[in-house]
């Protein structure tokens, strides 16, 4: 039986000891899915303000590599590294999205949980203030953790789209500008 209580004991003050990092965690991600909000939104500005013919900043600048590799090779292996590692690089800017789509609810949840057990044992001392608090804790943090969550799946989600794009527009350029080159030869 004492084996028992210890591991309560210590199951408890785990989970008193990750409370505050969990709400720093909760607290930085929220911080950061704003500031992320601000960069899609200039970032959707740009694009609509392209005019026709013109490039979005990932395709050009991918232009300007293409364009220097096939100055000095026209080998379609060297080609295609190039193409294949900024493709990687560009959706691989999709994953810290993706996992904050995981972690932002699974922080609310635990931000949600761990007051429970402090409010329940303050209910059972008939210690209603301390209560109120600990449950007010609870729910604000899992608003905070689904929205954050939420706000990074629509953010994911139109980086995706704005990712495809450009892909598309890589795998064209690519194509044209190396058909042209041998077209020369």
């Amino acid at each position: 039986m004492e084996l028992i209580a210890g591991v309560k004991t210590f199951i408890f003050m785990l989970s008193g000891i990750i409370l505050n990092p969990v709400l720093f965690l909760l607290a930085g991600l929220a911080l950061w899915i704003l500031f992320e909000c601000g960069t899609l939104l200039a970032e959707w500005v740009r694009r609509r303000r392209l005019r026709e013919g013109e490039l979005p900043f990932p395709v050009a600048a991918y232009r300007k590599e293409l364009e220097a590799l096939l100055e000095t090779t026209s080998r379609e292996a060297d080609v295609q590294n190039l193409l294949t590692k900024t493709v990687q690089k560009h959706e691989g800017s999709l994953d810290k999205f993706r996992i904050a789509v995981r972690i932002g609810p699974a922080l609310g949840l635990m931000g949600t949980l761990i007051p429970m057990g402090t409010a329940l044992a303050s209910l059972g001392q008939g210690d209603l203030s301390v209560m109120s608090s600990e449950l007010v804790l609870a729910y604000t943090t899992t608003v905070a953790g689904l929205l954050s969550g939420s706000a990074a799946f629509v953010i994911c989600t139109v980086r995706r789209r704005f990712v495809a794009s450009d892909v598309r527009e890589m795998e064209y350029l690519t194509e044209r500008l190396f058909d042209e080159i041998h077209a020369q030869k």
